[in-house]
């Protein structure tokens, strides 16, 4: 009599087939490519690639697997200490990062020739205790973030190439961000908020009462905060962190090539709301070739990118439009506008004015204007009982409720499902028509809507 197939069995054969899918695309996109050595101080050739659909449902696959492998075999207990104790990798990175350790290493053994920089080297140029660097080395060693090549003799590897402030995919300024402005207040007052049953504590929705606010400074919110800053530096990182956020999930043109452009016809203007210094705005204008593309952001944002279009001497068809996307559309837009882009602008603000901004939109818009909603969707973790899996690939999908959580420290607002934009659509005056999943590592969609004809701005 055959015995049944395991849960676990059946999850190590989706991590087999995951690692066979991986290791085929990476060869196809280059030819005779291999996995590069995860000990390698290297930027790998893979990271650099562009996402295809049989890579994203591998990694994907690879990493629901793996974790739900690790909670279907390891005692709870354990399984509990391990995942608490997350926690002390913060601790850990804040360290190298404030000591630079891997850009010391980087400019005394580049790539590891020499045996790696011994740690009493090290920790005489960051002015530390060098048994305790040891330390802090050899736990983020346990996740190949450094590594000992002999006792005592540590070399950068894949994983540490992005703490240096030189490497092309740093996260740097990212966790600069995270470490400043974000863990603080998510660790000590988020679950304080969460628990409180005051008016303005758990039940309220106001970005007013955010984490964020309670915890540095009421009445201040996230932007302005930044921008308060000596010398505006917590906005300038900010805005560095976004562009290496962006990165390391896949960036440029082919992210959006999913999308069908075309049936947005072949000349019209785009309005980019909220786009910052215009990055994803040039990403569409290779796709949108005789499309006028228009920036639109806070003041200093669009000096920004205009700055920015100098510097790249680019000959997009992209210009920059100072506007408050809380108010009208500037009169000449009005009627003029063929499709309106909002790329991670709905995420940062509460149901109530989510609506707000795209009535708004509906107000100034075409009858055959476009809306293209470029954000991530939630999905419910539900047990399902043919599949070993949870149904939203339970941590394939951390990084996406990572960073519900974020908005909802931050902003008090949040990610939404579809089910939910389809609402905010209904109330506004638009339509669904399409959700079309981009070609990144993260749960990122392009909502396509039309405006409904039978909205009434009173509504």
């Amino acid at each position: 009599m055959k015995m049944p197939v395991s849960a676990a069995q059946q999850l190590v054969g989706l991590i087999a087939q995951a690692v066979k899918d991986i290791e085929t695309d990476v060869g196809t996109q280059i030819p005779g490519g291999t996995i590069t050595d995860v000990n390698s101080p290297t930027v790998a050739a893979e990271d650099q690639l562009e996402a295809t659909a049989t890579r994203r449902a591998a990694l994907r696959n690879l990493q629901a697997a793996t974790h739900q492998l690790l909670a279907t075999l390891m005692p709870a207990g354990l399984y509990g200490l391990v995942t608490y104790a997350t926690f002390y990798y913060k601790a850990a990175i804040d360290t190298v990062l404030g000591a630079g350790i891997a850009d010391l290493i980087h400019s005394m053994d580049p790539d590891s020739s020499k045996g790696g920089v011994p740690v009493h080297v090290l920790a005489e140029k960051a002015s530390m205790d060098p048994r305790k660097l040891t330390h802090i080395l050899r736990f983020l060693a346990l996740r190949n973030i450094f590594c000992e090549l002999s006792p005592g003799h540590w070399a950068n590897t894949r994983h540490s190439v992005v703490l240096r402030t030189d490497a092309p995919n740093t996260l740097v300024n990212a966790l600069g961000h995270m470490q400043d402005e974000a863990a603080p207040p998510v660790l000590f007052q988020l679950p304080k908020l969460l628990l409180d049953k005051q008016p303005d504590g758990a039940f309220s929705w106001d970005p007013q009462q955010s984490a964020f606010q309670k915890y540095f400074q009421p009445g201040c919110d996230f932007f302005q905060f930044l921008a308060n800053s000596e010398g505006g530096h917590r906005a300038e990182r900010f805005g560095k962190a976004m562009l290496e956020m962006t990165h390391a999930t896949a960036t440029g043109p082919h992210v959006y090539k999913t999308f069908d452009w075309k049936k947005l016809g072949p000349k019209g203007t785009l309005v980019d709301v909220g786009g910052g210094q215009g990055v994803v705005a040039y990403d569409i204008s290779t796709h949108l070739p005789e499309w006028k593309v228009v920036v639109q952001d806070r003041a200093e944002v669009v000096q920004q990118g205009k700055e920015r279009y100098q510097r790249m001497a680019s000959t997009a068809n992209v210009e920059f439009e100072e506007t408050d996307f809380f108010k009208d559309q500037p009169a000449h837009r009005a009627g003029a506008v063929d499709a309106y882009f909002l790329r991670h602008v709905l995420h940062d603000w509460s149901s109530k004015l989510c609506v707000e901004i795209l009535r708004r939109l509906r107000s100034a818009a075409k009858p055959t204007t476009s809306l293209l909603i470029c954000e991530t969707m939630l999905s419910a973790a539900v047990v399902e009982r043919d599949s070993p899996m949870l149904s939203n690939g339970g941590m394939a999908s951390f990084e996406l409720h990572r960073r519900n959580l974020t908005m909802l420290t931050l902003f008090n607002a949040e990610e939404r499902t579809q089910k939910e934009f389809e609402e905010f659509f209904r109330q506004s005056g638009w339509l669904l028509q399409s959700a079309t999943p981009l070609a990144t590592l993260s749960d990122h969609f392009i909502l396509h809507a039309l405006p409904d004809p039978s909205w009434m701005p009173h509504h």
